[in-house]
C-alpha cells in the first residue's frame, strides 16, 4: 500500500468505507470483521464511517472489528474517522416533520464521545460534520469542536458533503476545517475546479464515491446473486443521487474499459489517485476479492494516453447532456 500524510496523519491511498451493506445487520459480522482484519493486513490503515450509518450499527461494528487489530497493533497505526450531524435518513413518505439532523453543540459532543466508545479507540482522528448547511456552522459550534479538540476527543476536523456551495463555502473559511470528505469519481470531473479551491484554501480532500457507487463498473448494478447486490441495485433506483451518478457513468465506463493491464475498478481510482489535490479515496465493499482488486490500484499507473481518454470521455458525455 502506498500513503500520503493528511494534517499529520499518515493514511492509506485506499480507505475502507466501513458502511452501506458492509454494516447492515442482514449482512454477516464475521464476514465484515473479515473485510476490515484483510484490508488491514494488505496495508490498509484508513477505515472511514459515521455515527448514524447502518441505523446506528456500523460504526460500533467497525469497534468491535478493528477490537484485535488494536491489540496487536499501535493505535497510531489506524486512522479512524466518524461523522455527526445526521440523525437519520429523510423518510420518502411523511405526514408529519422529522427531525433528520442535529448540529447543536451539545449534541455533536455526545456524537463524538459515543463513538469514541462504539470504536474502542481513545480518540477520532478526524471528525467530520456530516450533512451540515452553512447556518449551522455557528460560532458556538466551532467554539465547542476547538475544546473538545483540545481536550483530545478528534485531531482533525472535517466536513462531510455532497453540495459544491457548501465545498466553496467551507474554503472560504480557511483555518477552520482540515478536511472534506467529498463524493467525486471520473463521472464527476466537473468538480476539479471546486477540489483545487479547498485545496488551496489548505483543505485536504478525501474522494468518496470513486467508483460512482459501483456504476463505473460494467455489470457490476443489476446482477442479483445475493443480499447485498439486491441492497445496491434497490439503492441505485430509490436514491437520487445514485441514478444520476448511473447517468453520469454510462458513457466513461467505455474508456475505463478499454485500458489494458487493470481492471475498469483500478483504472478509475488510479484516475483518481494521480490528482495532486486528492489525498485519499474511499471505496466499500462486502468482497473479498473487490477488496484486493482495489487495494492493487494504487500500483497501477495510468499512461497520459490513457488518462487523457478517461477525461475526453467524460467531457463528451457532459456535451451529450447539455444537447
Amino acid at each position: 500500500m502506498k500513503y500520503r500524510e493528511i494534517g499529520g496523519l499518515t493514511v492509506s491511498e485506499i480507505g475502507l468505507g466501513c458502511s452501506g451493506f458492509w454494516g447492515n445487520r442482514r449482512f454477516d459480522e464475521r464476514e465484515a470483521t473479515r473485510i476490515v482484519h484483510e484490508a488491514f493486513d494488505l496495508g490498509i490503515n484508513l477505515f472511514d464511517t459515521g455515527h448514524n450509518y447502518c441505523n446506528y450499527n456500523a460504526e460500533p461494528r467497525l469497534g468491535r472489528a478493528l477490537t484485535e487489530i488494536l491489540r496487536r497493533s499501535d493505535r497510531s497505526r489506524i486512522i479512524v474517522p466518524t461523522k455527526a450531524g445526521t440523525l437519520r435518513r429523510k423518510p420518502l413518505l411523511s405526514f408529519r416533520d422529522v427531525k433528520t439532523q442535529d448540529h447543536s453543540p451539545d449534541y455533536i459532543e455526545r456524537a463524538c464521545a459515543r463513538g469514541i466508545k462504539n470504536l474502542g479507540c481513545d480518540y477520532i482522528d478526524i471528525f467530520y460534520l456530516h450533512n451540515f448547511s452553512p447556518a449551522s456552522i455557528t460560532d458556538e459550534l466551532l467554539t465547542r469542536l476547538e475544546l473538545m479538540r483540545q481536550r483530545g476527543m478528534f485531531r482533525l476536523l472535517g466536513i462531510n458533503t455532497h453540495s459544491e456551495a457548501h465545498m466553496k463555502y467551507i474554503a472560504g473559511l480557511r483555518g477552520v476545517f482540515d478536511v472534506a470528505l467529498i463524493d467525486f469519481n471520473v463521472a464527476q470531473l466537473d468538480r476539479l475546479p471546486t477540489i483545487d479551491h479547498l485545496h488551496k484554501a489548505g483543505v485536504a480532500v478525501v474522494a468518496g464515491t470513486v467508483l460512482a457507487q459501483g456504476h463505473l463498473i460494467r455489470g457490476k448494478i443489476g446482477q442479483v446473486r445475493k443480499a447485498a447486490d439486491l441492497w445496491y441495485l434497490a439503492r441505485s433506483i430509490l436514491k437520487e443521487d445514485a441514478r444520476r451518478l448511473a447517468k453520469a457513468a454510462k458513457d466513461v465506463r467505455p474508456a475505463l474499459d478499454s485500458i489494458e493491464g487493470m481492471s475498469a475498478a483500478q483504472a478509475a481510482i488510479s484516475y483518481v489517485l494521480g490528482l495532486a489535490q486528492i489525498s485519499a479515496c474511499i471505496f466499500g465493499t462486502t468482497s473479498l476479492a473487490n477488496l484486493r482488486e482495489i487495494a492493487a490500484a494504487p500500483y497501477k499507473r495510468l499512461s497520459e494516453q490513457h488518462a487523457a481518454s478517461i477525461y475526453s470521455a467524460f467531457q463528451q458525455q457532459r456535451i451529450f447532456a447539455s444537447v
